[in-house]
C-alpha cells in the first residue's frame, strides 16, 4: 500500500469513526416560505388545469374540513392561496379562466377584491373563533361567485342556528362552524 492509499484508508477510518456533522435547524420563517412556495406552486398548477373558482373551491374545502375538525391547521397558507388565485384571476381575467358566460364576466370581476381581501383577512386570523368568522365573511362573495359558475361546482349549505352559509363539495353536511354540531345545516344552493 502505497502513502496515499494509506491516507484514503485514513480519512475514510475517520470518517466512519466520527459522529454525523450536525445540521442547523430551520428557522420557522424558512419552513414556513417553503410551505407557502408549495401551496402556492400548486394553486398555480390548480388553476392552469381548471378554473380559477374549482381552484379556489379545492383550498375553501381544505380550510372547512380543518374546522370541521376544530383546528386551524393549514387555514393560513390556504387562504393565502386563495388570495394568489383570485389576485391572478383579476390581472389576468377571462371568463373562460373564471369559469363564467361573458355575460357573468363584470360580476366576478367586482367580486374578486372582495375575495381578495377576505382571503386576506382570513390568512392573518388569529384563533379559531378568528378564523370562523373570516371563513364565514370569504365565504360571502364565494357564495355570489358560486351562482354565476357554469359547470360542475359544490353545493351551498345553511345554519340555520349559526345563520351562515358555506360551501361543500357533496349534499352531506359538515357545519364548520359549530363541530357539536356538525350535521346542522341544509343545502340552500345546488
Amino acid at each position: 500500500m502505497n502513502s496515499h492509499d494509506q491516507l484514503a484508508a485514513g480519512a475514510a477510518s475517520a470518517r466512519r469513526d466520527s459522529p454525523p456533522p450536525r445540521r442547523k435547524p430551520i428557522h420557522p420563517r424558512t419552513a414556513l416560505t417553503a410551505v407557502l412556495v408549495v401551496v402556492l406552486g400548486a394553486a398555480g398548477a390548480a388553476a392552469a388545469t381548471g378554473t380559477a373558482f374549482s381552484a379556489i373551491s379545492t383550498h375553501y374545502e381544505v380550510i372547512r374540513q380543518a374546522l370541521m375538525k376544530d383546528s386551524a391547521a393549514g387555514v393560513r397558507e390556504h387562504a393565502q392561496a386563495i388570495q394568489f388565485i383570485a389576485s391572478r384571476l383579476s390581472q389576468d381575467f377571462s371568463a373562460a379562466s373564471a369559469g363564467v358566460a361573458e355575460s357573468d364576466a363584470r360580476a366576478v370581476r367586482e367580486l374578486l377584491p372582495e375575495i381578495i381581501e377576505c382571503s386576506g383577512a382570513l390568512a392573518a386570523a388569529d384563533g379559531l373563533a378568528a378564523v370562523r368568522t373570516a371563513f364565514a365573511e370569504l365565504t360571502m362573495p364565494l357564495v355570489r361567485y358560486h351562482r354565476l359558475v357554469q359547470g360542475a361546482r359544490p353545493v351551498v349549505a345553511y345554519c340555520p342556528m349559526e345563520k351562515k352559509s358555506w360551501l361543500q363539495p357533496d349534499e352531506a353536511i359538515g357545519n364548520p362552524y359549530a363541530p357539536s354540531m356538525l350535521r346542522c345545516g341544509e343545502i340552500v344552493q345546488r
